[in-house]
This record gives C-alpha cells, sequence and structure tokens, in this order.
C-alpha cells in the first residue's frame, strides 16, 4: 500500500476515513480544546472538515505565531518541505487554505497507516475501523 500523501487523497471522500481522520486531528489539537461537527455526506466530507480547521488555524497564528505554528506541524509531523511543495503547486490559493489541507490529509495518513500495520489480535477484538 502506498499512503503518501499524494494517494490519501483517494480516501477523502469515503466518510468513514474522514471520521477517522477528523478523531485524529482532535486528537493533535488536544491542547486548543477544538469541537469539531462530524461530517455526514461522503462527498463533502474533505471540503466539510476544511471548513471547520482552516479559521481555527488562522486564528492559532495569528494568536500565537508563526513558531508555535511550526511547533504544531512538528507535533503532527508535516514537514517545511511538504508545505513548501503544496504551495508552488496551489499557487493561487492561501497559505491556510494549504496548511489546513496538509493538516487535514497528513492526519488520514496517520489513521490509514495504523489500520494498516494493527495486529490481527486487534482485528479479532472488533477494534477494526472498517466496522
Amino acid at each position: 500500500m502506498d499512503f503518501t500523501l499524494e494517494n490519501v487523497e483517494n480516501y477523502t471522500k469515503n466518510l468513514t476515513w474522514m471520521l477517522k481522520a477528523l478523531k485524529q486531528i482532535e486528537k493533535e489539537f488536544y491542547s486548543q480544546a477544538w469541537v469539531f461537527t462530524k461530517p455526514t455526506l461522503a462527498e463533502s466530507a474533505f471540503e466539510d472538515i476544511s471548513q471547520q480547521l482552516e479559521p481555527k488555524i488562522c486564528r492559532l497564528i495569528e494568536n500565537n505565531g508563526v513558531q508555535y505554528c511550526k511547533q504544531i506541524l512538528y507535533t503532527i509531523d508535516v514537514t517545511e518541505r511538504q508545505i513548501t511543495t503544496a504551495l508552488a503547486l496551489n499557487t493561487d490559493a492561501h497559505f491556510s487554505n494549504v496548511l489546513t489541507n496538509i493538516i487535514i490529509k497528513r492526519c488520514l495518513q496517520k489513521v490509514l497507516i495504523r489500520n494498516y500495520y494493527k495486529s490481527p489480535e486487534k482485528d479479532a477484538l472488533g477494534s477494526s475501523l472498517e466496522e
């Protein structure tokens, strides 16, 4: 399985995976105590999450500065190279929109990788993400 950020795009139209990614986003930003509304439609789940997350990211940068944002991105495991590449590919997009999309995809990637490598014992206990 290839779970690079580019290939994670294939899973953004699956509501189950996007709900798992939303849980991961909430975990990543636990210190911010952000609350999100769960999307209900698979086709718009990525956009729904993005519309909720982007203003929060903007406020986070405005209130705490770029250095604090860099620390959070380090924790989430988003590299400056990923951001630079995404900005180069999306020259018309706002920085906050590009950053939001990278964060969502990285959280989705974490969920997919965790599911792929989880042990068979956990599957037997019913902790599958496909339930």
